[in-house]
């Protein structure tokens, strides 16, 4: 009888032979792929740094332009003042040491202001300045950029050079280019990288760059050549990638790239051998990675589809109800390994953000109530403080019979105000408030402020803060009407504006200057007085501010001599149900 093969043995078989045939026929196209690829993106990854390299110079070059025109910026400011002059250019160089090894100023004697230690103590005319400001000199619109040379002050160096337009004598600015820095860092990139890079001029001299064992230099000349191949052919033709041989035979790519801003070239050579090593490696290690990457597979594949893929699943699906804002989500993993631990940590966490926002919303409600306390302590004093001082000046003047009108005005004042503060009241409260107020102030003053009332249809009923309006209308009569030295009429007018009730305060006193319109509502004015002065007005703005957002709060409009608007904006959704 014919042994039957099970579906899993049969299963196995199957995929061992298609996985088999197919990672065969893939690493032999892979490996011709690499093969290929290697060289392409080698020359791609050269190009890329290349491009970085010129990106950097770029901006280095944009940051020497700008320290030009600040020089020249300068210069023409304090033309009369060396000294000033001086320090300037000494505070630019320290600020840009770094790839800078002096910034100074030539003069037609080809002596200099310098910003370097040096040549702040020496500034001497030397010969070697006199083609840089010839130089400066015929191309008066754009900055000159120097061959390299050798500088008495800066040593190995280039220079950038400008000259100074509308200055009353002739003279240049000049920035030395730090080449040793530029060539440290061409230094970190050629480790980093395994490169070779090098900064050349048109003529193939080397400005920075190669390392001490590759390097194509020559010491007497700072020239390079590759082989029996000059600088000058390389630069000549307008290709951009070379396959050359040194003197030794060794094969080498070489990269080049004109930089945007300089008149350089970029260069990088990358030795052949590189490459083949890379690839022999590759072939050595074919056959083993083969044997090994199907084995690995075959386990990994039964693996992953027995063991892992349902507690991933499982996690990915705990994770998407979360995503979808369900904290309490619970998806039990009942495993004593990693993922097990993961879905315990992850139950863990959840119960930890939510008792967090439960925290943060319990701790933001108490600052905000106890912020808005502290701004009605302030507030109650003080309308105290000025009523008693009513009743001192109605016994002064030896109006008796009106105590009792203040006391009786007093006492509902105070009544109205040691209630709760947080409680909100109707704009009709508070009217009657202002009424018993100015009441107050006409006995005290002996005159006569008229009160007036223009509140738009429906809107008495609109909750408001208590306390809201008698530190607008004590605004109006201390330095609208001088306090009390003159007396004219006060309209409070309630209305709506699109989404907002606008409740103001407005009077036809003295007005407040516009400069101190602002310092009246900032929340720490400098000013003492204005911040003595401003309190009632300061904390209303706060208040409204910390209940319904900065978009809300108080709005002052003054002409001086005419008429001052103190306004109280609010969202016109309170009068529907106020929280």
């Amino acid at each position: 009888m014919r042994r039957r093969i099970s579906l899993p043995l049969k299963l196995f078989f199957i995929v061992f032979a298609f996985v088999l045939s197919c990672i065969v026929l893939i690493s032999q196209l892979s490996y011709r792929y690499v093969q290929k690829e290697i060289r392409t993106n080698d020359i791609f990854y050269t190009n890329q740094i290349l491009d970085k390299v010129d990106q950097y110079f770029t901006v280095n070059f944009s940051s020497f332009q700008t320290i030009l025109f600040s020089v020249e910026t300068s210069v023409k400011a304090n033309i009369d003042n060396p000294e000033v002059i001086k320090k300037q250019l000494r505070e630019l160089y320290e600020l840009n040491s770094n790839y800078v090894s002096n910034i100074y100023l030539i003069k037609s004697d080809l002596s200099i202001l310098g910003g370097s230690t040096p040549t702040r103590i020496f500034d001497e005319p030397l010969s070697e300045r006199e083609p840089l400001f010839d130089a400066a000199d015929k191309n008066r619109r754009t900055t000159f950029v120097s061959d390299p040379y050798k500088s008495k002050y800066s040593g190995w160096t280039v220079t950038m050079v400008r000259y100074l337009n509308g200055a009353p004598f002739p003279m240049a600015i000049a920035v030395d280019l730090d080449l040793n820095a530029i060539e440290e860092t061409l230094f970190k990139i050629n480790k980093q990288e395994q490169m070779n890079l090098a900064l050349i001029t048109a003529s193939g001299q080397i400005i920075a760059g190669f390392s001490e064992n590759k390097g194509p230099l020559n010491n007497q000349d700072h020239t390079f050549s590759i082989g029996e191949t000059s600088a000058e052919q390389i630069l000549d033709t307008t290709e951009t990638s070379f396959q050359l041989h040194t003197k030794d035979g060794i094969p080498v790519t070489l990269l080049k790239k004109p930089m945007e801003k300089f008149n350089w070239t970029i260069i990088s050579i990358n030795d052949e051998s590189r490459m083949k090593a890379a690839l022999s490696r590759l072939e050595t290690y074919y056959f083993e990675l083969l044997a090994a990457g199907l084995l690995l597979s075959l386990f990994i594949s039964f693996f992953i589809a027995k063991y892992i893929r349902n507690p991933l699943y499982a996690l990915k699906t705990k994770m998407k109800r979360v995503e979808q804002g369900f904290l309490t989500t619970t998806i039990t993993i009942n495993r004593n390994d990693e993922f097990g631990d993961l879905s315990r940590a992850f139950d863990r966490m959840l119960q930890q953000i939510v008792e967090l926002i439960r925290r943060a919303e319990l701790h933001n409600e108490l600052e905000r109530k106890l912020e808005i306390q502290v701004l009605q302590s302030q507030i109650n004093p003080h309308f105290l403080y000025n009523t008693l001082g009513s009743i001192s000046n109605v016994i002064r003047l030896g109006q008796i019979e009106k105590v009792d009108v203040v006391i009786g005005s007093l006492i509902s004042l105070l009544e109205y105000g040691i209630d709760d503060a947080s409680e909100k009241v109707s704009l009709h409260q508070e009217l009657r408030n202002v009424s018993d107020y100015i009441e107050i102030q006409n006995i005290r003053y002996n005159r006569n402020f008229l009160l007036i009332e223009q509140i738009e249809a429906g809107l008495l009923d609109f909750p408001v803060f208590r306390m809201l309006l008698q530190p607008l209308v004590e605004n109006s009569i201390f330095h609208g009407y001088n306090g009390g030295g003159i007396e004219g009429p006060i309209t409070i007018h309630a209305y709506r504006e699109g989404g907002i009730v606008i409740i103001e305060v407005v009077d036809q006193g003295e007005g407040i200057p516009a400069d101190k319109i602002k310092r009246i509502l900032e929340s720490e004015p400098s000013d003492v007085e204005v911040k003595r002065k401003r309190i009632g007005l300061n904390n209303i703005h706060g208040r409204i501010r910390l209940h319904y957002g900065e978009q809300f709060g108080l709005q002052i409009i003054s002409i001086p001599k005419e008429i001052t608007r103190v306004r109280a904006l609010f969202p016109a959704g309170l009068y529907k149900g106020d929280a």
